[in-house]
C-alpha cells in the first residue's frame, strides 16, 4: 500500500473522528433541550412492534399500500389514547386518593412498625452476645450508608431529569409529531445509518445492531410488560387480602419491577410496612402472596418474555445496580443491566470476528 493511500486513509479517519467529537459535544451541550426527544426515541422503540403488527394487518397492495405505515401509526396513537383515557377516568382518581393517604400515613406506619419491633429487639439483645451485636450493627451501618448514598444520588439525578423534562414543554408538545416521523421512516433511517459505514463493514454493523435490538427488546420491553403484569397481580392480590392502599402498592410493585433483583424486595418492603401497621395478623398471607408472585414471574413469565437475551448473574446485577444508581440515578439502575449485556455481546462478537480474519 502506497504512502499516498495511507495518508488519505488516515486523513479520512481523522475527519471522521473530529466529526464524531463535534457531534457528541453538541449533543452534550444541548442535552437538557434534547431530553424530550430522547424520551420520544424510547417511546418510538417501544411502539415499533405494535406499529409493525398493525401495518401487516392493513392492505399491502393497491393505493392503500403507501398509506399502510402512516395509518398503522395513527391507529397505534388511537389505541394508546383510548387506554390513557380509560385509565384517567377509572384508575387515576382512586390512585391519587390512595397516594395522598399513603404519603400522609407513612410516618404513622413507620411508628407503628417500630413499636411492634421493640419486642423483637429486646429478644435480640437478650439472646445475641454483645460482641456479635456490635459486629452486626457495624456491618449494617456501613451497608446502610452506602445504600443511602446511592439512593440520595439516584433521587437527586432522577428529580433533576424530571424537572428538566417538565421545563421543556415545547419539546414535549412536539413529541407526538416527532414520534410520527420517527416511526414512519424507521427503516429508512436504519439504511441511512448503514450507508455511513464502508461497504465491507456493513455486515458487521448490521449484526451488532441486531444484537443490540435483541437484548434491548427482550429486556426493556420485557421489563415494562412484566411491570404491568406484576403491578396488576400485586394490586389485585393485596385487595383480596384486605390490605389498605392496594392500588398504590400495585403501582409501586410495577415500578420497582423495572429494577432487576432488588425491585421485588422493595415492593415487598412497602407492602409489609403497610400490612404491619394496619393489618399485622395478615403479614403471613402477604409474604406467601409475594413468594407466589415471584415464583410465577421467575418460572413462567421471565423465560417466555426475556428468554436468554440478558444472561447476567444476580450477584453481578446487584453490583451494577449500585454503580448505575450512583452514576445516573434510577434510570441508571434500570438500563445498566441491558447496557452491560449489550457490551458483553459486542465484545464476544468482535473477539470471534477478528479471530477469523
Amino acid at each position: 500500500m502506497s504512502d499516498e493511500v495511507l495518508a488519505a486513509r488516515w486523513k479520512r479517519w481523522l475527519l471522521v473522528a473530529v466529526a464524531v467529537l463535534v457531534v457528541f459535544w453538541v449533543l452534550w451541550r444541548t442535552r437538557d433541550a434534547l431530553l424530550p426527544f430522547l424520551l420520544g426515541a424510547i417511546i418510538a422503540y417501544l411502539l415499533a412492534p405494535a406499529v409493525d403488527l398493525l401495518q401487516r394487518a392493513l392492505p399491502q397492495q393497491g393505493r392503500l399500500a403507501r398509506l399502510a405505515r402512516p395509518l398503522a401509526i395513527l391507529l397505534a396513537y388511537v389505541f394508546a389514547l383510548a387506554i390513557l383515557t380509560v385509565a384517567g377516568f377509572y384508575l387515576v382518581p382512586p390512585l391519587i386518593d390512595q397516594t395522598v393517604e399513603f404519603v400522609r400515613d407513612l410516618p404513622s406506619y413507620w411508628d407503628d412498625v417500630r413499636r411492634e419491633s421493640n419486642a423483637l429487639m429486646r429478644l435480640y439483645e437478650a439472646r445475641v452476645p454483645e460482641d456479635m451485636r456490635r459486629q452486626i450493627e457495624a456491618n449494617l451501618g456501613a451497608l446502610g450508608q452506602q445504600v443511602g448514598t446511592a439512593a440520595r444520588t439516584a433521587m437527586m439525578v432522577t428529580f433533576g431529569a424530571v424537572t428538566t423534562i417538565i421545563g421543556f414543554a415545547a419539546g414535549l408538545l412536539l413529541l407526538p409529531l416527532w414520534l410520527f416521523y420517527v416511526l414512519k421512516d424507521q427503516q429508512r433511517g436504519l439504511e441511512w445509518f448503514y450507508g455511513l459505514w464502508p461497504e465491507s463493514w456493513r455486515p458487521d454493523v448490521r449484526a451488532i445492531v441486531g444484537m443490540v435490538d435483541d437484548v434491548m427488546s427482550a429486556y426493556v420491553r420485557g421489563q415494562l410488560f412484566l411491570g404491568v403484569v406484576i403491578g396488576v397481580v400485586t394490586g389485585i392480590t393485596m385487595w383480596l387480602i384486605g390490605i389498605p392502599q392496594s392500588l398504590v402498592l400495585g403501582v409501586l410493585a410495577g415500578f420497582f419491577e423495572l429494577i432487576p433483583v432488588l425491585g421485588p424486595w422493595l415492593a415487598f418492603v412497602a407492602a409489609a410496612l403497610v400490612t404491619l401497621a394496619t393489618e399485622p395478623d395478615r403479614i403471613l398471607f402477604v409474604g406467601i402472596a409475594f413468594l407466589a408472585i415471584q415464583q410465577l414471574e421467575n418460572t413462567f413469565l421471565v423465560p417466555k418474555i426475556q428468554g436468554d437475551a440478558v444472561r447476567v448473574h444476580p450477584a453481578l446485577i446487584m453490583v451494577l445496580l449500585v454503580v448505575g444508581g450512583s452514576l445516573w440515578g434510577v434510570l441508571g439502575m434500570i438500563f445498566i443491566v441491558p447496557l452491560t449485556a449489550v457490551l458483553r455481546d459486542i465484545f464476544v462478537y468482535l473477539y470471534h470476528r477478528t479471530g477469523k480474519v
